[in-house]
C-alpha cells in the first residue's frame, strides 16, 4: 500500500470526528420530530371505485381521495371521544395491524365535551407503508412491505444524488386569496371559537383537547421563516398554549425576541396541509445548523416535484398552504407563560406537564367550508413516514463514514450497516456516534448484507451474531431526549453500542461462521424462487393479499 493510499485509508477510519462534522454531514439532525367501533354498520374499509389521484397532493382531500381508492381508508360514522372510542379502535388497529399496516382512519362525526360535531376528523394520515411510496408518487409492491421500502427508498437516493446531497426545492407560488379554499369562512373577534372545532383529547391522562398536528410559522431576522410542529393545548376560544421547548427552532427564535426586548411575536397554525408540508415540518429535513436560513416550503416543493401554492396570512406577512382546511393565526407573548399537558406523547407514555409554554393569542381564523381536521393520536400511531428522513440521513452518514451502507432509526434505537474493515470498528465507531446525537439509546450495527427495512434480518443478526461480550460497550451517563421515559434523572440516560456484525477471529468471534440454509437452495438452485413464484405466489397474493 502507497502512502497515499495508507493516508487516505487512515483518514476514512479515524474516529472520533467532530460534533461539527457529524451534523455538517448527516444534514437532517438524525431524529424525526417529533413531532385508536363506534356506529355499528358504519365501519368500512373498502376500495372506492373513483379514479385514484396521484401524487403530488395538492390538499389533504385529494391525499384522502386517493387513500381510499387504494384501500388504504377506514371510514367510521361516529365516535365517542368524551369516552375515548377513538382512542382505544387506534389502539386496537395497531394491535390488529401493526404500526405499519394500520390503515387511515376517518370519523365522520365526533362526541367532543358532551356535543356532536360534525368532521370529518382524519387520522394516522401518512404511517401505512405503501404510503411511503405513494405520497411521493412511487407504486408500492403490493403485499412486501421490504420491497416497496426499497423501492421508494431508491426514488429517495435519486432525489438526493441529483441535488448533490440535498433534497432538490423548487419555490413556493403564490396565488390569489379568491383561489385559495382556506380562504372560504373567515372569523375575527368574538365569532371565534377554536373549541366548536372537533379537535380532540386523546386520552384521560391528557390535560385537555389539542391541536396536534398543525404546521407553525414562526419567524426571526437573523434566522428567517421556521415551519415546526409543537403540541398545542387548548385553554380557550381564543387561547392557545404552545410548548415549543429548549433546543427547539422555535423557542430559540421567541426567546432571542425576548432578549432584544419585544414582548410579542406573531404566529400562524396550518391545520389539514399539504402532508408533504407536514413531513417536512415536522421532521427537521433538513436540521437547522445555527442561524442557517432553510427555505421548508421549497423543499417540500422539492419533494413533491411541483411548488406548494401559498396565500399570505389575514394579520401577519406568512406565507401559508392554500389549500389547508384551516388558518389559524395570533400572537404569542414573550413574557409570560403557562403550562402545556400532561399528555401522551410518542413513547407511549404520558408526559409531564410543561410549565413554561407560550400563550397564544387567536386573533383570525380562516378555513375551507366544512374544514376537515386531522389528529395524531400520539404515542398508540406513528405520525411520518420513515423514509424521507433516513434516505437523507444515511446519505449523510456515508460522507462522513465511509464504510456505512446504510441507517435506520426505530424510537431510540438507530441501525446501521456497515462494511467491515478493520476488528473493533463498529464499536469504534457507535462510541463516536453515540456522543454526539441523544437521541439514540441503542445503535445497533449490522453487517452490510443485512437488510434494516426487514425485521427478521435484523433479528437474525441480533440473534446469532451478537455476543453481548465483547462485543457491547455501555455509557453510564449521556444527555437524553427530555421525552425518555426511563431517564433516571431529567435528560439522562445510560446508552448501549451493540455490534451484532459476524465477529472476526480477532473480535473473539468464530473461525467459520456456517453457511445460511436459505443461500444452500439458491445455490442449488439459483431460479427456485422464480420458479416458485411464478407457479404460486401471484395466486396467494391474490387471496391473502
Amino acid at each position: 500500500m502507497s502512502d497515499d493510499t495508507k493516508s487516505k485509508s487512515e483518514q476514512q477510519l479515524r474516529y472520533p470526528f467532530s460534533r461539527r462534522e457529524f451534523i455538517a454531514a448527516t444534514g437532517a439532525g438524525l431524529a424525526a420530530a417529533s413531532p385508536a367501533v363506534a356506529g355499528g354498520s358504519g365501519l368500512t374499509a373498502t376500495a372506492s371505485s373513483a379514479k385514484a389521484q396521484r401524487a403530488p397532493f395538492d390538499s389533504l382531500r385529494d391525499y384522502v381521495q386517493m387513500l381510499e381508492a387504494r384501500g388504504l381508508l377506514l371510514r367510521i360514522d361516529r365516535i365517542d371521544q368524551d369516552a375515548y372510542e377513538g382512542t382505544a379502535l387506534m389502539y386496537r388497529l395497531v394491535d390488529r395491524y401493526g404500526w405499519n399496516r394500520a390503515p387511515v382512519v376517518l370519523f365522520e362525526e365526533v362526541k367532543v365535551d358532551g356535543r356532536w360535531r360534525k368532521g370529518p376528523v382524519v387520522a394516522n394520515i401518512s404511517r401505512h407503508v405503501d404510503i411511503e411510496a405513494l405520497l411521493f408518487g412511487v407504486e408500492p409492491v403490493p403485499g412486501d412491505a421490504t420491497a416497496t421500502y426499497a423501492r421508494a427508498r431508491a426514488h429517495f437516493d435519486q432525489l438526493i444524488e441529483k441535488g448533490g446531497g440535498a433534497y432538490p426545492t423548487i419555490e413556493q407560488a403564490e396565488v390569489s386569496r379568491e383561489d385559495a379554499p382556506c380562504k372560504q369562512v373567515i372569523l375575527e373577534g368574538d365569532a371565534i371559537d377554536v373549541r366548536s372545532f372537533p379537535f380532540l383529547q386523546n386520552n384521560p391522562g391528557d390535560s385537555g383537547r389539542f391541536v396536534n398536528t398543525a404546521s407553525i410559522f414562526s419567524s426571526d431576522p437573523e434566522t428567517g421563516l421556521n415551519i415546526g410542529t409543537y403540541r398545542c393545548e387548548i385553554k380557550g376560544p381564543r387561547h392557545i398554549a404552545i410548548l415549543s421547548g429548549e433546543g427547539q427552532t422555535t423557542y430559540t427564535m421567541w426567546k432571542a425576541k425576548a432578549a432584544r426586548g419585544e414582548t410579542s411575536a406573531p404566529v400562524t397554525l396550518a391545520v389539514g396541509q399539504d402532508p408533504v408540508v407536514w413531513v417536512v415540518g415536522s421532521s427537521r429535513i433538513p436540521a437547522r445548523r445555527g442561524k442557517q436560513h432553510i427555505d421548508e416550503m421549497a423543499i417540500a416543493g422539492g419533494l413533491r416535484g411541483r411548488a406548494i401554492e401559498v396565500v399570505r396570512s389575514e394579520t401577519n406577512d406568512f406565507f401559508v398552504p392554500a389549500h389547508s382546511e384551516m388558518i389559524i393565526e395570533g400572537t404569542v407573548s414573550l413574557v409570560d407563560s403557562e403550562p402545556n399537558g400532561p399528555y401522551g406523547e410518542r413513547s407511549g407514555y404520558i408526559g409531564a406537564p410543561y410549565v413554561g409554554a407560550f400563550p397564544m393569542t387567536v386573533t383570525r381564523v380562516t378555513h375551507r367550508r366544512d374544514p376537515w381536521i386531522v389528529n395524531d393520536f400520539t404515542g398508540v400511531t406513528r405520525a411520518l413516514p420513515e423514509l424521507p428522513v433516513c434516505a437523507l440521513e444515511a446519505a449523510g452518514l456515508k460522507r462522513l463514514i465511509p464504510a456505512v451502507s446504510d441507517y435506520r432509526f426505530v424510537d431510540s434505537v438507530a441501525f446501521l450497516s456497515i462494511k467491515k474493515a478493520k476488528p473493533g470498528q463498529a464499536l469504534e465507531i457507535g462510541k463516536s456516534l453515540a456522543k454526539l446525537s441523544p437521541v439514540w439509546k441503542i445503535i445497533m450495527f449490522v453487517d452490510d448484507d443485512v437488510n434494516l427495512w426487514n425485521p427478521a434480518d435484523l433479528f437474525m443478526a441480533f440473534a446469532t451474531r451478537w455476543q453481548p461480550h465483547p462485543a457491547s460497550h455501555i455509557f453510564k451517563d449521556m444527555m437524553a431526549v427530555p421525552l425518555e421515559p426511563s431517564s433516571p434523572s431529567y435528560m439522562k440516560t445510560s446508552n448501549i453500542i451493540i455490534d451484532a456484525t459476524r465477529q472476526w477471529p480477532e473480535e473473539g468471534g468464530p473461525e467459520r461462521y456456517p453457511d445460511y440454509s436459505r443461500d444452500a437452495l439458491a445455490d442449488f438452485d439459483p431460479e427456485i424462487f422464480e420458479h416458485v413464484d411464478a407457479k404460486w405466489m401471484d395466486d396467494i397474493t391474490r387471496r391473502f393479499g
